[in-house]
């Protein structure tokens, strides 16, 4: 395969994937992503002028709750988007009022939700978002004001932020093929890392909806990238740049990016054949450049004290004793918490997958992981510096929650969607994989995209249940659609996931080359000299002549 057809082929792997995005966000009933009320919300007061109040002085605007309730989200617009209050999807608790029984109002009477002000006196519930940068809603109300959407119906309106949030995402795809490629996969098996967010199917129930986790995934994918290229060349004041300025964009999405703190330092102060001073100094002036690009965690400490201040403080029932707090009871809801949402869970934590599939799915994913460290030679030790943010998560989360449920009793915040910023760095799984040659790369795409297929299916029943698996006059109500386009969306999403196949396994014939050596490819593509120790192959051209 040439250098120009694999670029080709990423781009259009990359546009397929924003169809199905684009698919599943219109499929996904509104209001139905964690916070997506709060998120619509404050995007929609800053569209209004009302700015970014302190963290927890914001409130819903009763216009929002409004929304929700002709949405089927919750039953009254007087009561709060809290659990005892939401609607619930098939597949998740058994309590409460069921989604496909809830009326929701047909399209041509949904309200618009402009203007939205800070502090309504008939507001009942805090918008906890403004504990957050304002990037990702700065960037929605521009959209907003550009497109005119003031007065849109708050169906349309919320169809148009998803779009948006989508587009942020865009760089996942080619961050997770670019990883593969400059850890020394060969090219098609680099364009099939492309594929594995198919693999995860909870990758699209979050960025369908509207999110800043959506900038989060697309910023950290940038991160991911620029740290790979970095771990695979010499110091440079490019690679310093790159890591430290990608790094500074990411942190105005969620603090949790500041996670990858940890393989800027890796990356440079683990370089091969470098001198400590040249080592220090690249570590200092890139994360000098992340913290001052992204200097609104610096303002908070200045204003308040931490990091992050708290939006939303959830309320103690008054039996609470933190001394009766139980480790072991705490970590097995916890791990099942974070298993499920990693892989499924849509809605509000909802519509988990059977536990047995979330248990294949985590099993090959780690497994895939720990087969690539074995197999990665040369470049193992870039691909646990990629990695190290990943875990380092996991700690932190299960150490943040455990503080939450001491002081709350509720096991919160162990979500598996916190890792979707690091999840370009799996693109170097396909590293464990070029052994099982042409037989293992038709799996590997046929199983990427089954699984997809399975999520996206799992999504219909869930939400929208019927006697032939899912009702498609129900589905279409609540999107607002008639049911012709709908067909015509379901038949758009059927086609781009046979093309993705089509387009795979044609590809098939260069599946059983072997791995590079790290950052071969990368120096006869680029002409940047790899690290020391990392010496090319001798002549990697000529593993694409001939190739399909």
């Amino acid at each position: 395969m040439s250098r120009k057809a694999f670029i080709r082929t990423g781009v259009l792997i990359t546009f397929l994937t924003v169809l199905i995005q684009a698919v599943w966000a219109l499929t996904m009933p509104a209001f139905r992503g964690p916070d997506e009320p709060h998120h619509v919300n404050s995007i929609m007061r800053l569209a209004s002028g009302g700015g970014w109040p302190e963290p927890g002085q914001a409130m819903i605007d009763p216009a929002i709750s409004e929304a929700g309730r002709q949405a089927g989200l919750i039953l009254s617009a007087d009561v709060p988007f809290t659990g005892e209050h939401r609607t619930k999807l098939l597949h998740g608790l058994s309590i409460g009022a069921k989604f496909a029984d809830t009326p929701v109002t047909p399209h041509r009477l949904r309200s618009v939700i402009y203007p939205v002000a800070a502090q309504h006196p008939e507001s009942v519930e805090v918008d906890q978002m403004t504990q957050h940068p304002p990037l990702y809603y700065a960037g929605g109300a521009a959209l907003v004001k550009a497109l005119d959407l003031e007065d849109a119906p708050w169906d349309r309106l919320v169809q148009a932020l998803r779009l948006y949030g989508i587009a942020l995402t865009i760089p996942l795809v080619p961050a997770t093929i670019y990883t593969a490629r400059r850890l020394g996969a060969n090219r098609h098996w680099s364009l099939a890392a492309g594929l594995i967010p198919l693999a995860i199917p909870q990758i699209f129930g979050i960025t369908a909806v509207v999110t800043n986790d959506t900038l989060a995934i697309g910023a950290g994918a940038l991160v991911v990238a620029a740290l790979v290229k970095a771990g695979t060349e010499r110091i440079s004041p490019t690679t310093v740049a790159l890591v430290g300025g990608s790094l500074g964009f990411a942190l105005w999405s969620k603090g949790l990016l500041l996670a990858f703190g940890l393989p800027l330092i890796l990356v440079f102060m683990l370089a091969d054949g470098e001198r400590w001073r040249t080592r220090i100094a690249a570590t200092l002036v890139s994360g000098s450049m992340a913290l001052l690009i992204g200097w609104w965690w610096i303002l908070n400490i200045v204003r308040y004290g931490v990091l992050q201040p708290a939006g939303y403080s959830r309320p103690v029932p008054a039996e609470w004793d933190p001394a009766a707090a139980d480790f072991g009871h705490y970590a097995t809801i916890a791990f099942r918490t974070f298993t499920k949402s990693f892989f499924s869970s849509y809605g509000w934590l909802e519509a988990d997958f059977p536990a047995w599939l979330t248990w294949v799915l985590l099993t090959i994913l780690v497994g895939g992981a720990v087969l690539a460290i074995v197999v990665a030679g040369r470049s193992r030790k870039t691909l646990l510096i990629l990695m190290s943010p990943f875990a380092g998560l996991i700690v932190l989360l299960y150490a943040q929650g455990w503080l939450n449920y001491l002081s709350t009793s509720v096991v919160a915040g162990v979500q598996g969607r916190y890792l979707y910023p690091t999840l370009a760095a799996f693109g170097g799984v396909v590293l464990g994989l070029t052994a099982l040659g042409r037989w293992g790369y038709r799996v590997f795409i046929l199983f990427t995209v089954g699984v997809g297929l399975f999520g996206y299916a799992w999504l219909l029943r869930s939400a929208y249940p019927g006697p032939a698996w899912f009702d498609i006059e129900r589905a279409a109500h609540v999107i607002g659609v008639p049911v012709p386009v709908l067909v015509i969306m379901l038949s758009v999403y059927l086609a781009v996931n046979a093309i993705i196949v089509l387009l795979m396994l044609a590809k098939t014939r260069g599946a059983d080359l072997p791995a590079e050596p790290q950052a071969a490819a990368a120096a006869q593509e680029t002409g940047h000299e790899p690290a020391a120790g990392h010496e090319p192959a001798a002549d990697l051209s000529a593993w694409d002549e001939g190739r399909p």
